[in-house]
């Protein structure tokens, strides 16, 4: 029985332990140029491995967003981009190993407008139901997860103020 016991305890200790961030300034909020030469303001969230195994399948997705208070029952959870990658590699699953940093798009704003867009798919195949801009006058909360095939879910909310302020929240909201 202790014998059992100890190898759960060294299988825990063995596991990958990813984790989220932001920070409000480089490398979370990246300026760059479009492809159409636009410059746009992009918010990221670092995902690091602390553990001593590679964290497997790594997945981000868009679990909810709450605008001025009240949760969006129309937004359906939406799988995020994979910074530093082709785009169309951007949405598989990604590997990360013991002590790795990746960036996972959450959303970015462009020069002519106040408003930011959920980094998302956007081929022409897919239609999730709801619009991906957010309103720029208006207070977001966006829970953010990461999956992991052989780790537990984590999450972490971003808070959006109406002057565009970001700012990373507890687990649990303001």
């Amino acid at each position: 029985m202790a014998l059992a016991a100890a190898a759960g305890t060294l299988e825990r200790r063995r596991r990958p332990r990813p984790r989220l961030s932001f920070e409000p300034h480089q490398p979370w909020l990246r300026s760059v140029r479009t492809a159409e030469g636009r410059e746009a303001l992009w918010v990221r969230f670092a995902v690091d491995n602390d553990g001593p195994t590679p964290a497997r399948g790594c997945t981000g997705r868009l679990l909810s967003v709450v605008a001025a208070g009240e949760r969006r029952a129309d937004i359906d959870p939406l799988q995020l981009r994979w910074a530093g990658m082709p785009r169309s590699l951007s949405f598989q699953p990604l590997d990360i190993r013991p002590g790795q940093r990746e960036y996972l798009n959450v959303c970015f704003r462009l020069p002519e407008t106040s408003a930011w867009r959920i980094d998302t798919f956007d081929s022409d195949d897919f239609d999730p139901g709801f619009s991906t801009d957010l309103a720029e006058d208006t207070q977001y909360e966006l829970t953010i997860a990461l999956f992991a095939d052989n780790a537990e879910a984590i999450t972490l909310p971003l808070l959006i103020a109406p002057d565009g302020r970001l700012t990373a929240l507890p687990v649990g909201g303001a």
